[in-house]
């Protein structure tokens, strides 16, 4: 029978007694499947994408990217924490399973922030221009994309609405 999907659209493992497709172990397309951007590819999507990433190792207090720098690429956290600034000013922290620098992924504008490991960190390195090639073969991974900033840009409408309104 089908592989049973959990609420991800990957594939449960549980459900199918460890057996499957032996890409659903690998450690890249495990942890790019936790990524909120991708939490809707197939395993088939995920493979691909895995396919143009690129695994990195950085000290603590090494920059991934630099505010008002070109973006080339993104980075999804594997392991470790780093702070995320603007300017001088920290305006948050990002750990395991997110991303950071997507909208260069798109946009190939100057990054809006510096992120700097607070720890030793493990990342994927996402290559902008081979993510491209990556969209035009995969619809649902530009749809999910799309819906991801969408909600972002709604966020961020939301609380200048709020900021104004207090």
């Amino acid at each position: 029978g089908q592989p049973e999907r959990d609420g991800r659209g990957c594939t449960n493992k549980t459900a199918m007694g460890g057996q499957g497709m032996s890409n659903v172990d690998d450690p890249k397309i495990q942890r790019l499947s936790e990524v909120a951007l991708f939490q809707h590819c197939t395993p088939k999507e995920l493979t691909r994408l895995a396919s143009i990433t690129d695994q990195a190792v950085l000290e603590t207090g090494q920059v991934l990217c630099r505010q008002g720098e070109v973006a080339t690429a993104a980075f999804v956290i594997d392991d470790g924490d780093a702070n995320v600034k603007v300017g001088e000013h920290i305006i948050g922290a990002v750990g395991a399973g997110e991303i950071v620098g997507e909208m260069g992924l798109l946009d190939y504008r100057p990054r809006s922030a510096t992120v700097v490991a607070r720890t030793p960190m493990k990342v994927y390195v996402i290559d902008a221009r081979r993510f491209e090639s990556v969209l035009e073969d995969t619809p649902t991974l530009a749809r999910n994309l799309l819906r991801e900033l969408t909600g972002r840009i709604r966020g961020l409408d939301q609380a200048r609405a709020d900021e104004a309104a207090a």
